[in-house]
């Protein structure tokens, strides 16, 4: 049976749930960029009950000033025990032959997956019922490739790359998956400040890239039999928070403050953790089909 869920977030904030119990193991599977990556080292310290993260430690090797989405749904916004493997890598694109941003892609990413956890080793055992994996990739596709390449010719090839990689991990026995759209980084500081123009081309490639997205993991889902999907749609949750930021406890849409929790934006196009708090707890009531949320 297919199961998909397509989640539009909504305003205000969840509340955080506690840890609940620790008797089933559920693994987090994660591929992207910056505003996913915590820099965990697939040849480093792993996973367990006693240090869900792995390494580095909680709260450390992201852009957000403290910790992001990936540790709040690991350490906090969960019922049962979630161990992290993240492999996301900042400054990455899907797939450098198409967009090459000169850092690990994600195609990459799919295949350090492959060799080190896919035969389901005693550091990461893993089954398609208890494994979760998460996809949030595009901004950086968008952010290099925008304003010199053809919206209609480019991200059909991006989105047909995107459709393989999460099929390489069906393949592998995944199925249970939940894909990120791009939020609107047409309204960071670094992007607005470049003016209007700028601004307004940037937020038309990345609408034909999320509408892309959509199709493809609709696609997705009708080709590949048996999986638990959910579409979180980060562009909206960001887009209600960017819309009213002081419901939100920031001051405003567009400071900077590297303390992560002042302003929205803890540099000119990452977030600070006190908004990937507020998201982590919002994807949480959308992701109990997965068992552990």
């Amino acid at each position: 049976m297919k199961h998909f869920i397509t989640m539009i977030a909504v305003a205000g904030l969840a509340a955080a749930a506690p840890l609940q119990s620790r008797d089933t193991n559920s693994y987090f599977f994660t591929f992207g960029d910056s505003y996913t990556m915590t820099s965990f080292d697939i040849d480093g310290t792993q996973p367990t009950a006693s240090n869900p993260m792995g390494n580095p430690a909680l709260g450390t090797g992201t852009t957000t000033g403290g910790v992001n989405w990936v540790g709040y749904l690991t350490t906090v916004n969960n019922a049962s025990l979630v161990l992290s493997y993240n492999l996301a890598v900042g400054g990455a694109s899907l797939d450098n032959s198409l967009v090459n941003t000169n850092v690990e892609d994600m195609v990459t990413q799919v295949a350090s997956f492959e060799t080190t956890y896919s035969q389901k080793p005693d550091i990461a055992p893993w089954t398609s019922d208890n494994a979760i994996f998460g996809f949030w990739i595009g901004i950086n596709d968008i952010g290099w490739a925008w304003s010199s390449n053809d919206a209609s010719v480019l991200i059909p090839k991006i989105m047909a790359q995107y459709k393989t990689q999460a099929e390489n991990i069906y393949a592998n026995g995944g199925r249970k998956f939940i894909f990120l759209n791009v939020p609107p980084t047409s309204r960071s500081p670094q992007i607005a400040d470049q003016g209007t123009t700028v601004a307004a081309g940037h937020a038309k490639w990345l609408a034909a890239f999320n509408t892309a997205l959509q199709t493809m993991v609709n696609e997705f889902i009708e080709d590949n039999s048996g999986t638990t999907t959910v579409f979180y749609n980060t562009f909206t949750f960001m887009s209600k928070v960017l819309d009213a930021p002081t419901t939100y406890g920031f001051t405003n849409a567009s400071c900077v403050s590297d303390d992560g929790a002042t302003c929205v934006w803890w540099n000119s196009y990452h977030p600070g953790y006190a908004y990937h708090k507020l998201q982590a707890a919002d994807m949480k009531e959308h992701m109990h089909s997965f068992g552990a949320w």
